[in-house]
Parts: structure tokens; sequence; C-alpha cells
């Protein structure tokens, strides 16, 4: 029996190839302006990559190769549902139960909310750790965060990455991770790519950080 391919992301141009596998996490780090949420739109296929770039995802199967996720980075968030239950289902084509939704909440660590509540009376904190339930219940496989973590403390944002490394190691999905505060992520990360230019293809860093 053939064994089911993994996700992969890959760039692809001027001789090179970035690549990015399932199951890791890939810091994508620069200076404001250099194009990091730039990146983050085209490897979701909201925007075209720049003449002479392509870029290149597989899913693991025919239903799920479409399965990308991005969480933005809008202050204050944009909702699309007015309850926690109606934000965790948006999209989804077979609603969960109750009782699996509520166990997702508990695994992010908000099950105190309730399903019920307005998604308007969330902290920011809060608000990330809904978006990630909801990228679990929707399992998946390619998922994109904007500076997740900059308006968190230190020691908040510590532990939703280390939440988060869990899961994608457990999930097995590709995930990208753009921030300013690029400290926060470097320890949890596989490899670090550089971007300088929002018009050139970024690069690998040269002394990529060694995952926890």
């Amino acid at each position: 029996m053939n064994s089911i391919a993994k996700p992969a992301l890959s760039i692809n141009g001027y001789g090179q190839c970035l690549k990015a596998d399932a199951g890791s996490i890939t810091l994508l780090r620069g200076d404001v302006g250099s194009g990091k949420t730039l990146w983050l739109e085209r490897i979701a296929g909201l925007l075209d990559a720049p003449d002479g770039l392509s870029i290149e995802y597989n899913g693991n199967d025919g239903e799920t190769k479409q399965n990308i996720r991005m969480l933005f980075d809008r202050h204050p968030a944009v909702w699309l549902g007015q309850t926690i239950a109606e934000e965790l289902c948006f999209g989804l084509p077979i609603l969960p139960s109750s009782e699996t939704m509520k166990q997702t909440l508990d695994i992010w660590k908000i099950g105190e909310l309730g399903l019920d509540a307005d998604v308007q009376s969330l902290n920011h904190l809060q608000g990330i750790r809904l978006a990630m339930a909801g990228m679990d219940l929707a399992s998946a496989s390619l998922v994109l965060l904007d500076n997740p973590t900059d308006r968190l403390p230190v020691a908040s944002a510590a532990e939703l990455i280390g939440d988060i490394r869990s899961w994608i190691q457990r999930s097995d999905c590709v995930m990208v991770v753009a921030c300013n505060r690029w400290q926060d992520w470097q320890d949890s990360a596989a490899q670090v790519w550089l971007t300088a230019d929002p018009m050139q293809m970024p690069q690998t860093d040269s002394e990529e950080p060694t995952p926890a």
C-alpha cells in the first residue's frame, strides 16, 4: 500500500528552492516593509508571485490540498461569526458536535469561555487561541500566521508558541510564521527565511536555529 504523501511547500526560482515540510515551523523574518506579509499572502494564493518565481503547495490528499488557513495581523480582529461556536464552525463542510468544539477549546486553553460567548468580548490572546482552535477543527494542512505574538507579553507568547508547536507536530501540517519580534519563535522554528525586498525571493538564514 502506498503511503500518503505529507504536505509540503516550496518556493522556486532563479535556480533556488525553499522548502517547508510537514510538522515543522518556518520563521519568516525581515525588517518592517521587507515583504513578510506579502509573502504570506502569496503563499496563501491571495497574490501572484513575482515574475520568475513559483510557489507550489501539495496537500496530503485531494480534499485537503487547498486547506490553507491564514491569521491576518488585524487589530481589532475581524470575526466571521458572533459567538465562539459560530466562529469555530465558519466554513466547515460538516459541523462538529458541541462536545468536539468544547474539547478543542480546552486544548487551546480557552474552554472556560463557553460556546455562546460573544467574540467581541475576547482579549487579544484569547482571540489568537480561538483562531488556532478553528484551524485545528478545520484540519488545516498549511497554516500562515502574521505577527501573532508581537502584542503579547513575553511569557504569554512563549506559552502560546509551545502550544502551537505541539499542535503542528501532532497534526503534521506546514506552518510559516512572520513576525517582527522574531526572537519569540527562534527556538521553535526548524528554519528561518529572510526577506529584504518584497519582489525578491527570500533567502535561507545561514544561522538556522535548533528546534526545541
